[in-house]
């Protein structure tokens, strides 16, 4: 069999699995905050049938993004709730993230 002849086919199948809320975290990554707002705004109904690990890293993307954006009260109300997955479990996040999550969360609480 051609391996090479079912990669095209797989593409799209990557791409779909990663779906909008890779989107939004790559947005989010290459500083283009707006957008991943609009993404990561598009899928919130999707995100509430998320497992509790997808739910996390949701939760703090969205919520990374407000804080970039400036709106530090939405951002908070994201942020707790990754917070509060990963409390419930920490393996809810990767080790990177769990760290995004802890310096966003003590950067909310300074004055």
């Amino acid at each position: 069999m051609n391996l090479r002849a079912l990669l095209p086919l797989d593409l799209p199948c990557l791409a779909a699995c990663g779906g909008a809320l890779s989107e939004g975290e790559s947005q989010f990554r290459s500083g283009r905050y707006p957008e991943a707002k609009q993404t990561f705004a598009s899928i919130e109904a999707q995100s509430r049938s998320y497992d509790d690990r997808r739910r996390a890293e949701y939760a703090l993307y969205r919520g990374l993004t407000l804080a970039a954006l400036g709106d530090r009260a939405q951002a908070g109300v994201w942020l707790r709730e990754a917070k509060a997955l990963v409390d419930t479990d920490p393996r809810s996040l990767e080790h990177e993230d769990a760290l995004r999550l802890k310096e966003a969360m003590e950067a909310s609480e300074a004055p």
